[in-house]
């Protein structure tokens, strides 16, 4: 019935890492639950438990995303720096893949949106990759990512470029870090004011999450770096992976319980270094799955989540206004304490299984054509 369907749909060249979609999967999953909590009417300033801090800080999943593009977008530039023998990409057929990718299946969301809202002007902006917020809710409470991803995508072969420049090319690449540095850290971590419209799109911009896909470039690195050593196979080196993942997503949890504790809007303005934090464990997390096999590795990169993470592009883009249609009604007609009935997780995992398979339609369609023209570029 889905002999169509290969979790290697759209991988040029090198080793497919299935740990990766799994995480995928995790990702579009905290992100989902996230917004179905705050759909059912979860409240900010709660005080929950440290792993279901996993859900009501569920947006996590977009640094996850950020830290994983950063990683598997950089491989081939650094792969060819590592090797000499190796030729550097090709740009044209880079940006035809990233086109290719992401590019049909959002008009498609755009396009259903300012059909259902009438938003056109609005629709506009977001057909040419502008930053929008709640302008066409539910819809386009996602698209800023999709945003920031399409920034990081025309920075990524400059810094490749300078970096492996050399000299004078590496000198201009520390110049441009610090001179971002400096004002990522007055501007964004340490924001004066504090208000929310001075520095919101910083925040959401690649200028404010350009952490995640640095030290997902990192962790490729290290991958590239680390991949062949037969040592990472030893019993030991299982035993010590599972300690560090756990480890990892315990220190993640509490920070994620802060944010919590916070507020949205106080965590991203007043301590906007959470996204750091929440980055370099998800790049620890990622480092471990694909270097070692962890004792408990088919818990968490599983055929099951992969899957998942190969539909979590279509998912991403769905799932928002799904729940919202088919939770709020409901809600509105229950009032107060509707989160708290059955009926609230019946509908969310409803809501889930026609993402689901609103998802594997659109793969199908829609994504799956334009996956099968991205594997045929060579790199």
């Amino acid at each position: 019935m889905f002999s169509w369907f290969s979790l290697q749909s759209g991988i040029r060249g090198g080793d497919y890492l299935s740990q990766v979609d799994a995480l995928r999967g995790w990702a579009i999953l905290l992100v989902f639950f996230f917004h179905a909590w705050g759909i059912n009417g979860g409240s900010a300033g709660s005080e929950p438990s440290l792993w279901f801090s996993y859900v009501a800080a569920g947006r996590t999943g977009v640094t996850l995303f950020f830290v994983i593009s950063g990683f598997l977008l950089s491989i081939p530039w650094l792969s060819a720096m590592q090797s000499p023998n190796v030729a550097m990409p090709s740009l044209k057929n880079y940006y035809a893949a990233r086109i290719l990718r992401i590019v049909p299946l959002y008009y498609l969301a755009v396009l259903m949106a300012c059909v259902v809202s009438g938003s056109w002007s609005t629709g506009l902006k977001a057909f040419t990759f502008q930053f929008v917020g709640f302008e066409v809710f539910p819809f386009s409470v996602v698209w800023w990512t999709l945003v920031t991803e399409v920034q990081f995508y025309l920075v990524l072969p400059i810094f490749i470029w300078l970096l492996a420049g050399g000299g004078k090319s590496r000198v201009i690449l520390l110049l441009v870090l610090m001179l971002w540095g400096s004002v990522y850290i007055t501007q964004v971590l340490h924001n004066p004011s504090g208000e929310k419209i001075g520095s919101y799109l910083l925040t959401k911009s690649l200028f404010g999450r350009l952490p995640a896909f640095l030290l997902g470039m990192l962790a490729a690195w290290v991958f590239l770096k680390a991949k062949a050593l037969t040592i990472l196979n030893a019993n030991g080196v299982r035993v010590l992976g599972a300690v560090i993942i756990l480890l990892a997503l315990f220190i993640n949890g509490a920070v994620l319980r802060h944010t919590v504790l916070l507020g949205e809007w106080q965590s991203e303005s007043n301590w906007h270094e959470h996204h750091i934090y929440e980055a370099i464990l998800w790049s620890v997390v990622l480092l471990v799955l694909v270097l070692t096999r962890p004792l408990f590795h088919r818990v968490i990169a599983n055929s099951v989540l992969a899957v998942v993470g190969k539909l979590s592009y279509s998912l991403y883009l769905w799932h928002v206004p799904i729940l919202f249609y088919v939770i709020y009604p409901t809600k509105e007609r229950i009032g107060e304490g509707f989160s708290e009935t059955i009926l609230a997780y019946v509908l969310t995992f409803a809501a889930l299984l026609i993402s689901l398979m609103a998802s594997l339609l659109t793969y199908k369609y829609i994504e799956l054509p334009g996956l099968n023209m991205k594997r045929r570029l060579p790199i």
